[in-house]
């Protein structure tokens, strides 16, 4: 093959690609509601649309790129065109686009143009309302839009986006504005649009109201402001040109409500359970045709702002310490509305924690082994009865000693003079080694009292010396004793020898006391060992006496034994 043929080849396969790529259906992303900015919890759809029709086409999602495709999540669900982000956080913002895929050998629609969706968090410092506070009202109507700003409202104006563009709000060519207010008379469909109020560095803005003005028979009106769980949600169906319904039937993502006569639907404490898209069908008397003609309202997308968000649990600084360690325990939820005061709870394996307060954070000064355990905290809005729990987060107390033990040199049983040396010992597990303390304890006393040393010892043992001995560690707050060591004393040789010999000594001088009174009494005829008894005057009983004492004496002294 020539080289022009080859160039040819390439040209024709270039040529039928671009082709193929012109054809490709075009595809188009919508934001629903199309506010310029939400807020956390809000709740944010896109929807996309290939152009020809949907039918048979399944769609492709991506964020800030076309290499990170979108999936289903908790918080984000698909389904059909749609993709819903529900209790928006600030990390669903970004440039999202969508395509469409359909068939075996799939055709693939052109990539949307990107639409950003942007979430600011917390609540906004300005709040624009409305006034009738309906966002659905009829043409010809009159509305006020009111811009209040904490602090003043000083260098706000107001905002509109309409048609797909931003543009100022409110221009004179159809309103008359005064400070922070601007009213629309006679409004028209083109006065259709969202809404919103910014500082003049546009650094700063208010909630987005979208307001439709509608010429149809029957309008379903919902409140302009947000809804936020607990609050009630009024629901309105309103006919035009002043007619009244004589039946009404309200519809929420087209299942029935209620059936009744009237024009108001009311729904208490809403939740996020209560979203969705609402419509009512209305009847009224035609006096002049005798007729019962009714028309349904177009649809209205219902968003139930979260009051707080699902709180989350932060163990600080680790989910593991070593005892003694302070632990905190943050509690963190972002409120949307102001106002809202808040109360916390914190729970151990499902029970509750003794000591906690009602704050967002919880301390433990000194973690101990049975601060083990998985912890929960709980949230609820003050006055609402809305409560919401967090995931449970897991805190391990590691031990700082895994066991204390008190041992004796040369043994339990000493003998009494001998030296004796008390050994503390703790199994450490903490590296680098902490700074310990030891005390030593007997029968419950203590001897010596947090020294450095682990060493006890006792130079030359006492009587006094016998007892029950414990050791405590001490280190970071944290104590450990040992069980019970029992030192006994053990009399020595010499000293039971030194014993027997004052007790035989004892013995013999009582024993030859004994025989000298004997001898003497025969000696003088006295019956000292008969039932009666002699009558001596009182000197001869002393003088007898003295005698008996100073023989006795003399055989102490002397040791000479008496015949």
């Amino acid at each position: 093959m020539q080289a022009c043929e080859v160039a040819a080849l390439i040209l024709l396969t270039v040529v039928s690609c671009s082709r193929q790529y012109e054809e490709l259906p075009q595809t188009t992303l919508t934001l629903e509601p199309p506010f310029p900015e939400i807020f956390t919890g809000e709740t944010v759809t896109l929807r996309c649309g290939v152009e020809g029709g949907s039918a048979g086409w399944k769609y492709l999602w991506y964020k800030d790129s076309e290499d990170s495709p979108v999936l289903q999540t908790a918080g984000c669900s698909i389904t059909g065109d749609s993709y819903t982000i529900t209790a928006a956080a600030v990390s669903d913002q970004g440039q999202y686009c969508c395509r469409g895929q359909r068939g075996d050998q799939p055709l693939y629609s052109q990539l949307s143009d990107p639409v950003t969706v942007t979430v600011s968090e917390g609540y906004p410092k300005a709040v624009l309302t409305l006034k009738p506070a309906w966002a659905q009202i009829f043409t010809g109507e009159t509305v006020t839009l009111s811009c209040e700003v904490e602090g003043g409202f000083a260098d706000w104006r107001f905002k509109q986006y309409r048609d797909g563009r931003e543009e100022a709000g409110c221009s004179k060519q159809y309103s008359s504005r005064y400070g922070d207010s601007c009213t629309i008379s006679k409004a028209r469909h083109h006065h259709s649009g969202v809404s919103w109020c910014e500082s003049a560095s546009g650094q700063e803005r208010s909630n987005a109201v979208n307001l439709t003005v509608s010429n149809q028979w029957v309008i379903l009106q919902t409140p302009s402001q947000p809804v936020f769980e607990g609050d009630t949600l009024t629901l309105r169906c309103f006919i035009r040109n002043g007619y009244k319904a004589t039946r009404l039937i309200f519809y929420k993502d087209n299942n029935q409500l209620q059936f009744r006569a009237g024009t108001a639907q009311s729904v208490d404490r809403v939740s996020k359970s209560d979203e969705g898209s609402y419509k009512c069908r209305a009847w009224w008397r035609n006096t002049a045709s005798r007729t019962e003609p009714w028309r349904v309202s177009a649809e209205v997308r219902v968003s139930v702002r979260e009051l707080f968000s699902t709180p989350t649990l932060t163990v600080l600084p680790g989910a593991s310490v070593w005892e003694g360690e302070a632990v905190t325990l943050q509690c963190g939820a972002h409120i949307n509305k102001q106002d809202t005061q808040l109360q916390y709870r914190y729970s151990k394996d499902n029970g509750t924690v003794r000591g906690a307060g009602s704050q967002d954070q919880h301390s433990i000064p000194a973690a101990g082994l049975r601060d083990t355990g998985r912890y929960q905290c709980e949230v609820e809005a003050a006055g609402t009865g809305l409560k919401k729990r967090s995931a449970s987060v897991s805190l391990t107390v590691r031990a700082l000693f895994s066991r204390v033990t008190l041992t004796a040199s040369p043994g339990a049983t000493v003998k009494e003079g001998e030296a004796l040396n008390l050994t503390c010992e703790a199994a450490v597990n903490k590296t680098p080694r902490p700074e310990l303390h030891y005390t030593i304890v007997r029968d419950g006393e203590p001897v010596t009292n947090s020294t450095d040393s682990a060493l006890y010892s006792i130079a030359s043992t006492e009587k006094s010396h016998t007892g029950s001995y414990t050791c405590a560690v001490e280190s970071q707050g944290v104590r450990k004793s040992s069980q019970e060591l029992h030192i006994e004393l053990q009399t020595s040789w010499h000293s039971a020898v030194a014993i027997g010999y004052r007790v035989s000594f004892t013995l013999i001088h009582f024993i030859v006391f004994t025989l000298l009174l004997l001898q003497y009494c025969r000696i003088q005829g006295s019956p000292c060992l008969a039932g009666g008894k002699s009558r001596k005057t009182s000197d001869q009983d002393q003088e007898q006496s003295a005698e008996g004492i100073e023989l006795s004496s003399r055989v102490q002294h002397t040791g000479v034994e008496l015949e």
